[in-house]
């Protein structure tokens, strides 16, 4: 009867060194999990930032999520560590004969430089998540988020591409792109200096070469990156600058008068079909009696990832008559950025009275 409790608590030593041998291979391998769920983590948040940069608050909610995701599994090791030593010591207390103890005698052999490398990279991730949070949050607009303007497509692209775009549009002169335009200010206004409007002013290119002829020039121009550009790049020109877009133009039509000429080039096969009645509409408001609106037509198949759809002089041709145009046909030109599947053809359309 006396041997009984004593082989009764030997069973339960024995069960419980088995216990926590088991937790600690368990332990030790979430440990080396770590990394992983981390890089997993960083890199899949980090994606997602890079696919939704017209998204800033949601950038910054992933930002947030990779900084704080890091810094939590930081504290996860630390914890899963310290349970280890904890079990480890136990075991050697247990059984000192046959525990393998391993010091280690130079830095990198040595007790917890593993975790302690896990945690600087942990710390690495989570700084660098939160750099990219602050540059984010201060490199980003405010006044554009809830912008009706940054629903448009076209804007949108012309956003992202603002750089590329602006040194291929300003490599080609505007007299050169435009002798339809010219001919049109020496035969109908010559000699007269006109209110000019520029929709779609891009750039800036057309704008600057009409304000350099003495014209009063207001540029328009629904994305926010290449109207910043083309204000610097032409800074001393005496031009009206101002962020407003087409179908509504209303921005333009509410606070500035009518105009003799409104240009409208490379513009309107960003319009949407179903907006192009709705669009002319707001044109017609916007010319004089007697004025011209001069328009180029891209001839050429639709690209969506770019918002260009298809357009006809013959659906033009109907909505100028409609609201009071007559439409007179001008040139029509290959590309002059070289692709072969495209032509421009530029008209101008009279306001009738």
């Amino acid at each position: 009867m006396t041997n009984k409790p004593a082989v009764h608590q030997s069973d339960l030593s024995e069960q419980a060194f088995v216990q926590n041998h088991e937790t600690f291979r368990s332990l030790n391998h979430q440990m080396w999990q770590i990394p992983l769920i981390s890089m997993t983590l960083t890199g899949g948040l980090w994606f997602g930032v890079s696919k939704v940069e017209n998204s800033p608050f949601f950038q910054l909610a992933l930002l947030f999520l990779a900084t704080v995701g890091n810094a939590c599994l930081f504290l996860v090791i630390q914890r899963l560590r310290y349970v280890m030593e904890q079990t480890l010591n136990w075991i050697e207390r247990r059984s000192p004969a046959d525990f393998v103890s391993a010091k280690g005698d130079v830095w990198y052999n040595k007790p917890l430089v593993v975790r302690r490398s896990f945690q600087v990279m942990l710390v690495l991730a989570s700084l660098t998540s939160l750099g990219l949070w602050i540059m984010t949050f201060y490199q980003t607009d405010w006044s554009e988020v809830g912008n009706p303007m940054r629903k448009n497509a076209a804007a949108a692209y012309y956003d992202r591409h603002a750089l590329d775009l602006a040194e291929s549009y300003e490599g080609i002169s505007a007299a050169a792109a435009h002798p339809g335009l010219l001919r049109l200010l020496e035969d109908k206004f010559s000699g007269v200096h006109l209110d000019i409007i520029d929709v779609g002013a891009g750039t800036g290119r057309d704008a600057a070469w009409l304000a350099s002829l003495g014209h009063r020039v207001v540029a328009v121009e629904p994305a926010g990156a290449m109207l910043r550009i083309a204000r610097h790049a032409h800074q001393d020109m005496p031009i009206t600058w101002i962020r407003d877009a087409l179908p509504d133009l209303e921005v333009v039509r509410r606070d500035l008068p009518t105009f003799d000429v409104v240009v409208l080039s490379a513009v309107w096969m960003h319009i949407a079909k179903e907006d192009r009645e709705a669009a002319v509409a707001s044109i017609a408001t916007l010319v004089k009696a007697g004025g011209a609106v001069y328009i180029t037509l891209r001839l050429g198949p639709a690209d969506p990832a770019r918002a260009i759809h298809e357009v006809s002089m013959d659906e033009l041709m109907d909505l100028a008559t409609r609201f009071g145009f007559h439409l007179e046909r001008l040139e029509t030109r290959p590309d002059l950025l070289g692709r072969s599947d495209i032509t421009w053809q530029s008209a101008v359309l009279i306001k009738n009275g």
